[in-house]
This record gives C-alpha cells, sequence and structure tokens, in this order.
C-alpha cells in the first residue's frame, strides 16, 4: 500500500502545529498574576527593606567557592 503524497504533508503540517503548539503552550509558562506596571520616569530607586545586600552598602559579595564533592552530571559537561 502507498501512501499519497499528500497524505504525507498533510501529516507532516499536523505534526509541525503540533510542535509549535506545545512550544507556545510551554512559553507561557513562568510568573503568575497580572503583569507589572512599567515604573514612572521620575521614580527613585529605593532599596527595599528585605533586600540582604541593601544594608552592606556597595560592597562586593564573598565569591561562590564549588563544591568538593563530584556531581552526577560532571562526567556529561
Amino acid at each position: 500500500m502507498t501512501v499519497a503524497p499528500t497524505q504525507i504533508f498533510a501529516t507532516r503540517v499536523a505534526a509541525l502545529f503540533l510542535v509549535v503548539g506545545l512550544a507556545f503552550a510551554a512559553s507561557g509558562c513562568g510568573r503568575n498574576g497580572p503583569p507589572e506596571a512599567p515604573p514612572t520616569p521620575n521614580a527613585v530607586a529605593t532599596p527595599s527593606s528585605d533586600d540582604p545586600l541593601a544594608s552592606q552598602g556597595h560592597h562586593r559579595p564573598e565569591p561562590i567557592t564549588p563544591p568538593k564533592a563530584p556531581f552526577v552530571l560532571d562526567p556529561i559537561l
């Protein structure tokens, strides 16, 4: 039994729509809630009270030290 070229084309188009639909569905994942309003042009940036680096001024944070134990995915990298 042979398959008509139009049937192959229709199957490929349907697969393409499925992939694009899944990509759009996955791109919708993220932050939940209404969009945030943009800041006003005259707004002054002030550090928030819950920011842990705000009280330290402009000091550099300590560098991150890598763990000594190997990770499961290290051989892949």
